[in-house]
């Protein structure tokens, strides 16, 4: 029987706004975020969705626990203390998506984030990382900024610096 293999991506990063905003609210902007999520893996045809989880904390104990399993399928969505008020919300994701690669499964994040804060008018500490070099020789014999010479990392030059 093929099996697919599906590709884990995730995420932590912090939706932050200039006011505080009640947690029904913050539930609204979660949903809508995921939601867009699934429609921008909808470019990718042939993507199936394992699993993707989202948990949003709140400030006060309260959070917001996201889960959806299928384009067709409704997202789930569970608030913990409806009540209060918060500036900022964690935001961490996973997701096991088949079918997709990785770089293009970052980008559909990216999007989804991009398009959330820009509707709801909310500031992000994400990064998108890039795949690195990987790191030579060279690298690790970085030019000491005393003598001007290639060193290893973990020698001593015998300068004060």
């Amino acid at each position: 029987m093929y099996q697919n293999t599906f590709e884990a991506l995730a995420i932590n990063t912090k939706l932050i706004s200039r006011k505080k905003i009640s947690n029904e609210k913050w539930r609204e902007i979660s949903c809508f975020f995921i939601q867009n999520y699934v429609e921008q893996l909808g470019k990718a045809e042939k993507a199936v969705i394992g699993h993707i989880k989202v948990l949003i904390e709140l400030e006060d104990n309260s959070f917001i626990k996201l889960s959806c399993v299928s384009r067709d399928r409704p997202t789930n969505c569970e608030i913990v203390n409806s009540e209060g008020n918060s500036l900022e919300a964690g935001l961490t994701f996973n997701s096991i998506i088949s079918e997709i690669l990785k770089d293009e499964n970052i980008q559909y994040f990216h999007m989804a984030l991009e398009r959330t804060c820009s509707v709801y008018w909310l500031m992000t500490d994400y990064k998108e990382t890039l795949p690195s070099e990987p790191k030579t020789e060279e690298d690790e014999n970085e030019t000491c900024a005393v003598c001007h010479e290639h060193h290893h990392h973990d020698k001593i030059c015998g300068h004060n610096h």
